[in-house]
């Protein structure tokens, strides 16, 4: 009895540890919006994105639109708008190589490697998932 009783118990432990996406990415600055980009890197207005160390703007898509980099380990994507401020017309970033700055007063400027800010900011980059299948890479959500 006290075996079932332990089985049962850790086989309910194992259930509740076991989640099948704890992709959690909220920010209460940022609206979710649904994003599904598809990028070709054959293409030579994306092609930068097969060699490590380099990151593009793709307007049109997210918020105020989506950096993309090759972090030479894999790509990363995040919505081009300040994680730490609301939404306005200073709050989109502007991509600087490997580092993308806010246009707003505070002018945070976040690392693309990471998602972070370079300096003390309370939210990192809103980001969104990333697929790489050959040369053709999707951005989504």
């Amino acid at each position: 009895m006290k075996k079932l009783f332990v089985l049962t118990i850790c086989s309910g432990l194992f259930l509740l540890s076991c989640a099948k996406d704890d992709w959690d990415n909220r920010n209460p600055y940022l609206p979710e919006i649904a994003v599904n980009v598809p990028i070709n890197t054959s293409l030579p207005t994306y092609n930068k994105l097969e060699y490590p160390g380099n990151a593009i703007y793709i307007p049109t898509y997210g918020i105020n639109g989506i950096l993309v980099i090759n972090t030479g380990t894999g790509v990363r994507a995040f919505d081009a708008t300040c994680a730490n401020h609301g939404i306005s017309n200073c709050s989109k970033l502007t991509l600087n190589g490997v580092e993308a700055t806010c246009g707003c007063s505070d002018a945070l400027v976040y690392n693309l490697y990471l998602g972070l800010a370079t300096t003390d900011a309370q939210y990192p980059l809103k980001e969104y998932r990333v697929s790489k299948t050959g040369s053709m890479i999707t951005v989504y959500n």
